[in-house]
């Protein structure tokens, strides 16, 4: 216990303070009892003590016992008056030593009116100054469930025995006040049989010789000042027999004084209090145990929960990092990448955020994402037109985007608004309606560059960003970074792979009889060119070859190989050899010369419109097929079909068959559909499904709108590509 005394290694009883103060204690327990001085031959009671004075106030002493105990309010066991009878009081003021008679007192001073009260008579024989006197104490017994002026206030004879027998097993001594040094004058046996002093060793001595190396100096010193006071006092000391064994000593002193009020002689009461004192000892530890326990308890329950609330917060952001690395890792579009961030952090990690991508020259840009819990888009937009050019150029936001580590501005405090310029004004004024109590601001960071900056803000909800929060933001922002700049190195390589992949198609040449429409559209989940072509060149024949590839792959090797196999098939159908012949050519070639892995191509020729001396005849479409998907023909009544004859393996494959080859009439007015497996692949996976789905299409075609809008018209019901488109239409005309 805080300031508490050891003694022996044990905490030290509490005591009552050396003061009479208005209680009535159980002397066996933490006080001290009322104590009388009774002339034998007079039956006057000569000194009262303080508590004695207390249950009969306002008397003067000198005054007869009976007086006294009708004063103080005394009763018998059966609540009758004691003044008249053979009571314990006047025994005791007979001479007649008293060994815990029975006593009620009606009056209360600070004990239960009623309370059983015990009477020690002690004759003073042979006590210098007082032979002639006795010593009359009234014990109270605390504990006792009394019901006053009753008998069963006693509640058992044993227990009533008990008392008694405590009370007579009480030291009683008398001291000299007169002598400087206040030495013992008397004792009774019980002190002896306590302390193993006899009488003729004890008196004549201070009972300080009781003392040893562990008494308490506090408590006695506590004790000599209310001797020298005059006060009464109660101490608990732990004093030594004159075997050296210890003892707890609960020592209660009254002073006596003279006609005159000078103090004489002290009578002491000594109860030896060993077991109390180790049972509170033992309560004290089981006590001091309890709370330690307890303390130890709430500590590991703290503990715990601090460790639960610490897991929870890791899983909480581990989640927060897997689900931004998922949503960031999914597009390849930098406003979407920022925006579905934006959507990420509020308000998981912030009231409202800003996002602002960096520019080529490294500054503040245009592009400004903004989201807040409660939405509040006009001031949000409001704001990111303001920021790129009305924030100061020592502001934190400009301070991270030059290369500064994260900050942190756990509670934001407003510059005064006469110190800022007119926009400036208009972002304070904004921030603060917009709620703004704690900032971080992080860089979205790519390849040992920042790539813009990121502002997290706390407002309605009361929170505040820690060092926590802002490693978690600056991990994020590494992130976004990453993903930002992948985003731009996408749009930027992907832009120079659709024009270079569009350099490699040819331009639809003029060809008399002939209208043309022809598209190419790269997926838009790959930055690589790929390998899909088609191509219409004149032939010196007077036919038009016809053609649409696919080379395996999407990367450059795949875009040279289209270019090659482009440029093999024009050299391989220059003779005017059926394109069956052409293909197989062109097919020793690709595997002579290692030009690509697998390719797949259809080849057709278109025979002149007008015939010999002048006769007008339908013209004549010939063909092979080396693994592509067959071209659609819609006949000038709407009616649309395969061209599934004439089909092979594709290029590059090995075959000791000759290719198959088809050819057909074809009426005027009819259209040609050539296109690559982008037009009609879907998620199913069924291509039969998919190209049925395309004949449905190109029915819907009225022939009279012309190749262009049939071509407008498919590409238009595209959805999501998975692969790259190539299409060609060819009407005759």
């Amino acid at each position: 216990m805080t300031g508490e005394r050891l003694i022996g290694g044990v905490p030290a009883p509490r005591a009552a303070a050396a003061t009479s103060e208005p209680v009535l204690p159980l002397v066996a327990t933490d006080g001290h009892a009322p104590v009388l001085l009774v002339e034998l031959a007079t039956g006057l009671v000569l000194h009262a003590n303080a508590l004695a004075q207390q249950l009969a106030p306002g008397l003067t002493l000198p005054i007869g016992v009976d007086a006294w105990s009708d004063a103080a309010g005394l009763l018998d066991s059966q609540g009758r008056v004691l003044s008249g009878s053979d009571h314990p009081l006047s025994l005791a003021a007979g001479a007649v030593a008293v060994s815990g008679r029975l006593v009620q007192a009606r009056r209360a001073t600070g004990a239960t009116p009623g309370e059983p009260l015990f009477a020690v008579g002690l004759p003073l024989r042979g006590a210098p100054g007082f032979d002639g006197h006795t010593l009359l104490i009234l014990l109270p017994s605390s504990g006792l469930d009394a019901v006053p002026g009753t008998a069963p206030a006693i509640a058992a004879q044993q227990l009533v025995l008990d008392r008694a027998l405590l009370a007579t097993g009480c030291s009683f001594t008398l001291a000299s006040a007169t002598d400087p040094d206040m030495p013992l004058t008397w004792v009774n046996p019980a002190f002896t049989a306590t302390t193993g002093y006899p009488a003729a060793e004890a008196v004549g001595h201070n009972c300080r010789f009781l003392q040893g190396p562990d008494t308490d100096p506090v408590q006695v010193a506590a004790l000599g000042e209310a001797l020298q006071s005059g006060r009464d006092a109660t101490v608990v000391l732990l004093n030594y027999r004159k075997d050296r064994t210890t003892f707890w000593n609960q020592i209660a002193v009254s002073p006596v004084v003279d006609a005159t009020g000078a103090v004489t002689h002290f009578i002491g009461v000594q109860t030896d209090v060993t077991q109390r004192v180790e049972a509170e000892r033992v309560r004290e530890c089981a006590l001091a145990a309890e709370r330690t326990a307890r303390a130890e308890a709430d500590q590991a329950r703290a503990e715990n929960e601090r460790a639960r609330q610490h897991a929870e917060l890791l899983a909480r952001r581990m989640t927060l990092m897997a689900e931004a690395s998922e949503l960031l890792a999914a597009t390849l579009d930098v406003d979407e990448s920022l925006d579905r961030l934006a959507r990420l952090v509020v308000p998981l990690l912030a009231d409202w955020v800003v996002i602002n991508v960096a520019d080529d020259q490294h500054r503040l840009g245009p592009r400004t994402f903004a989201r807040h819990r409660d939405g509040r888009e006009d001031l949000l937009g409001r704001y990111r037109e303001l920021v790129p050019a009305g924030v100061a150029s020592g502001s934190p936001l400009h301070e991270v985007l030059a290369g500064g580590p994260p900050t942190l501005m756990a509670q934001f405090v407003a510059p005064p608004a006469a110190a800022l310029c007119e926009p400036e004004r208009e972002i304070r004024r904004i921030s603060l309606e917009l709620g703004a109590t704690s900032l971080a601001f992080v860089p979205l960071t790519a390849r040992r560059r920042v790539v813009g900056v990121m502002m997290l803000v706390h407002g309605s909800s009361g929170r505040q960003f820690d060092a926590d929060d802002l490693d978690l933001a600056a991990d994020l922002g590494r992130r976004a970074g990453l993903a930002v700049d992948n985003a731009r190195l996408y749009t930027r390589e992907h832009t120079t792979a659709v024009t270079l992949q569009r350099s490699l198609l040819p331009a639809l040449p003029n060809v008399p009889g002939l209208a043309l429409a022809a598209d190419y559209l790269p997926a838009g989940h790959d930055s690589q060119v790929g390998g899909d072509w088609w191509d219409v060149f004149a032939l010196p024949d007077g036919a038009t070859g016809l053609a649409v590839g696919d080379v395996m792959g999407h990367d450059i090797a795949a875009a040279a190989a289209m270019g090659q196999l482009r440029s093999v098939l024009r050299t391989c159908a220059w003779a005017g050899d059926e394109p069956a012949t052409v293909l197989d050519r062109m097919d020793r070639l690709v595997q002579g010369f290692d030009m690509a892995q697998l390719a797949t191509c259809f080849y057709a020729r278109l025979e002149p419109v007008d015939g010999p001396e002048g006769r007008r005849r339908l013209p004549r479409l010939s063909w092979s097929n080396a693994g592509h998907l067959p071209p659609v023909m819609l006949d000038p009544d709407g009616r649309a079909s395969l061209l599934q004859t004439g089909g092979g393996v594709p290029i590059g494959v090995p075959t000791p068959d000759a290719r198959g080859h088809g050819n057909v009439s074809v009426a005027v007015g009819s259209t040609l559909l050539l296109y690559t497996d982008g037009l009609v692949e879907t998620r199913s996976g069924d291509i039969d499904s998919d190209v049925q789905r395309l004949l449905a299409q190109v029915a819907t075609h009225r022939p009279a709108d012309g190749p262009g809008a049939l071509v407008g018209r498919l590409i238009d019901r595209l959805g999501v590509l998975t692969d790259d488109v190539a299409l060609l239409a060819v009407q005759i005309l």
